[in-house]
């Protein structure tokens, strides 16, 4: 966000030099990119503050920060334009009000484009954009001021002058301001008339209804449209913009009024008479109201606050407060309207701490009892494992918590019979769909690739978890796992002399069963890892109906057995 230098003079009556405010901005308040002649670009990046893509959210905050005076009042619901004429209605269906909460057209006739005021240049210029002409400007002036996105469509352009709000067609297309014509989606929310798109909602106006040299009467959109759904069409798209930035943080009904009523008198400052207006949708803005303790805020802080000093921060900020008894030492907070990042308890505490100064804020000793650690008994076990295994000549391998699409199709996952694996709710990709039931496939594939680099003679290890579904719940726990191929033919041998070794150090027997029934190992060479008389690994051969899936020709031996806590090491 640019803030021009001057714009800000018009809306605070700064106490303070710019040299001081520059400086202070940071510790109190967002850190500054960039502070050029006639602007000041604060670096939004990570901070969940929506206020401050507005001049007005700007200078609230540079007001409280100086102690500074502001300069605009907030005009009362009875001042706006439309409450002094008995306008009528222009037609507007909302086809998806989940999508378009609130909703307002105004009908503006009598105008004429020109070049815009050289104040009003200045004034976009100086915030990083660019004048477009006296129309367009308006819409985007008020933005950067208010923080609430308008469009403006020519009204000849609208077919009867109807507006539809609803999602698009199957194969619609649109061709939007920058001339790129772009396929959309079930859910991408447009804006349209009885026959044709005008404009993606939220994100971008349609090329075929922009203001042009010859328009004269404007149908001006103000409205407010669900974050979730805008973001998931502009990265869809690839299509950001200025509006849809503001429209994901999220908006009020109170400013948009206040911005709507702005834009009409900077239109009919242009000469412009406003014909018809329709509002669609809730009104009301919801009050959020937050219970701060002293007691909380003090031992976050770690420092002692005054009652006053903290009403005097929080009223300074526009939060309005009421006491809920001495006794309780608490008060009933009223979050002001503009600032949507402050929804609990601990915002509302921090927001006292900023307005402190973090840098006031004491160094402290650390207690000098010792934390409370309550570390995994088993890491300790799986570390002096670890430096045991790299001893016996194997090396440790990390490998992704996901079975691949190949191993997949090695181990004969199919739709039929995925459903004993545990699927992510979200996957990035599908090499990232299904959580490892075992470890031992995964190193199959690192075998696979390093024998294709040239390598003959591997033996590697990995240590971590494995997870399942048992009596229909998740569940996870560590493993080990090896694998190991040879210059011989018959890597099994090898690995059961490890595995000999590991005996004493894991608590375990190795036993020799007459067979196993699994397609996917060797049915002869095999033998079960037990603990306490029960089986809790494997070390056999891989069938090569497995590997060969892999593009494995050697033999391959692999162990894999649960970890717990009580094994010895």
């Amino acid at each position: 966000m640019k803030i021009s230098v001057f714009w800000l003079k018009e809306l605070v009556d700064l106490n303070c030099s710019l040299d001081e405010l520059i400086n202070l901005l940071p510790i109190r308040s967002v850190s500054i990119k960039e502070v050029k002649n006639n602007s000041i670009e604060l670096d939004m990046k990570g901070y969940n503050r929506a206020d401050l893509l507005s001049m007005r959210g700007v200078a609230y905050e540079v007001a409280a920060i100086t102690g500074s005076k502001i300069l605009f009042e907030e005009p009362k619901e009875a001042e706006f334009v439309w409450k002094k004429q008995d306008l009528p209605n222009t037609k507007v269906t909302i086809s998806n009000p989940e999508y378009a909460p609130f909703y307002t057209i105004t009908k503006v006739e009598g105008l004429k484009v020109t070049s815009s005021p050289q104040e009003w240049v200045e004034k976009l210029e100086s915030s990083g954009m660019r004048s477009v002409d006296n129309i367009t400007d308006v819409t985007n002036l008020i933005m950067l001021e208010y923080d609430q996105p308008m469009h403006a469509f020519d009204a000849r352009a609208v077919k009867d002058e109807a507006i539809i709000v609803r999602t698009a067609k199957e194969s619609e297309r649109i061709t939007t301001l920058d001339g790129k014509t772009r396929d959309l989606g079930g859910t991408d929310l447009l804006i349209a008339d009885p026959v044709n798109a005008l404009g993606l909602a939220g994100v971008m106006g349609g090329k075929d209804s922009e203001v042009s040299e010859t328009t004269t009467t404007i149908l001006l959109e103000a409205a407010i449209f669900d974050p979730v759904n805008i973001k998931k069409t502009v990265t869809r798209l690839n299509l950001p913009s200025e509006a849809s930035k503001r429209f994901q943080h999220g908006l009020t009904k109170k400013r948009l009024l206040q911005a709507l009523n702005a834009a009409i008198k900077m239109y009919q400052q242009l000469g412009g008479k406003v014909t018809a207006v329709t509002m669609a949708g809730n009104f009301e803005d919801k009050i959020r109201k937050i219970t701060l303790t002293k007691k909380k805020l003090e031992e976050l802080v770690g420092v002692e606050f005054e009652d006053k000093q903290i009403e005097e921060y929080l009223q300074k900020l526009g939060f309005t407060l009421a006491t809920q008894g001495q006794a309780l030492r608490a008060w009933e907070v009223i979050v002001p309207y503009w600032r949507l990042d402050v929804t609990i308890e601990e915002d509302v505490i921090e927001e006292v701490a900023r307005m402190y100064g973090y840098e006031k804020i004491p160094a402290a000793k650390v207690s000098e009892s010792k934390p409370l650690q309550k570390e995994d008994p088993i890491l300790k076990k799986i570390s002096d494992l670890r430096a045991k295994l790299v001893n016996l000549g194997l090396t440790e391998i990390q490998t992704y918590s996901f079975y691949s699409t190949a191993v997949l199709h090695a181990l004969g996952f199919d739709d039929s019979n995925k459903k004993n694996l545990i699927r992510i709710a979200n996957p990035i990709s599908s090499e990232t769909e299904y959580l490892r039931g075992n470890l031992w496939p995964n190193l199959l594939e690192v075998v696979g690739r390093n024998l294709r680099k040239g390598y003959k003679d591997m033996g590697i290890f990995e240590i971590g978890k494995a997870f399942e579904i048992v009596d229909g719940s998740t569940k996870e726990n560590y493993r080990l796992a090896i694998a190991l191929c040879n210059w011989g033919d018959n890597p099994i041998q090898e690995l059961y002399q490890i595995a000999q070794n590991l005996e004493n150090t894991l608590g375990v027997k190795l036993t020799h069963p007459n067979g196993v029934q699994d397609r996917l190992f060797h049915p002869k060479r095999f033998v079960a890892v037990e603990k306490d008389g029960k089986q809790i690994g494997n070390l056999v051969e891989v069938h090569l109906r497995v590997l060969n899936k892999l593009g494995i020709e050697k033999r391959i031996a692999i162990l894999e057995i649960e970890l717990n806590p009580d094994m010895s090491t």
